[in-house]
């Protein structure tokens, strides 16, 4: 089987839909349409076409130290490289855990689900084991920094430094993922008080 090289991976191609052979789970979640705080009745691809966007404008901000640090391999493919193809498939898992209760939905445990889903898609691409695990990792801790700060009085702080210590590997990269997948969603304009929270966090966390 041909093996999709990630180096081939735009904006703009996923957008024209030019991979929906090769990823049909990606392209699947154009009819999972989510109702929340986060999302106003926006299709899951939808919003990952946003996030990566983001990160995208993201990526081209950082510092010197943290260009460097993306820049480095895993093994074929940067850190940056990498980043992106998780980014794209963060919420592969969420067809699976989609529920609907009156006019609220909801994906929980989408980021496990997603993770143990990769594990059948990601050989499709032209990565090494190592970074496969790499992929499949950031996927499923993902949502670490939204789950923390739904709860700021139960000491975010320290849960942070314990998740850096258990993962230094993907540390930064869950940072910069989180801030794109929240900038990538409607809750600036639904919430925008919990949305400048959230902002600064990270942004202190980044720094």
């Amino acid at each position: 089987m041909q093996q999709i090289k990630i180096s081939e991976f735009t904006i703009e191609r996923i957008q024209n839909r030019e991979f929906e052979k090769l990823i049909p789970e990606f392209y699947e979640l154009k009819e999972i349409v989510e109702n929340n705080p986060w999302h106003n009745n926006d299709s899951v691809l939808n919003h990952t076409i946003s996030l990566l966007k983001e990160l995208e404008e993201l990526i081209k901000k950082p510092n010197d130290k943290i260009k460097v640090y993306l820049d480095k391999k895993i093994n074929t493919h940067s850190r940056e490289k990498l980043l992106f193809l998780a980014a794209l498939l963060h919420d592969i898992g969420k067809k699976e855990t989609y529920k609907k209760e009156k006019d609220i939905t909801e994906c929980l445990r989408h980021e496990e689900v997603g993770a143990i889903k990769l594990k059948t898609i990601l050989p499709r691409f032209d990565l090494s084991e190592n970074e496969r695990e790499f992929v499949i990792k950031l996927v499923r801790n993902h949502g670490f920094f939204h789950e923390i700060l739904n709860y700021p009085e139960e000491n975010p702080e320290k849960k942070t430094e314990e998740f850096k210590g258990r993962h230094p590997d993907i540390f930064l990269e869950i940072i910069l993922l989180s801030i794109a997948d929240m900038c990538g969603s409607q809750l600036k304009l639904n919430k925008p008080e919990e949305f400048n929270f959230r902002m600064n966090s990270l942004n202190k966390i980044l720094s």
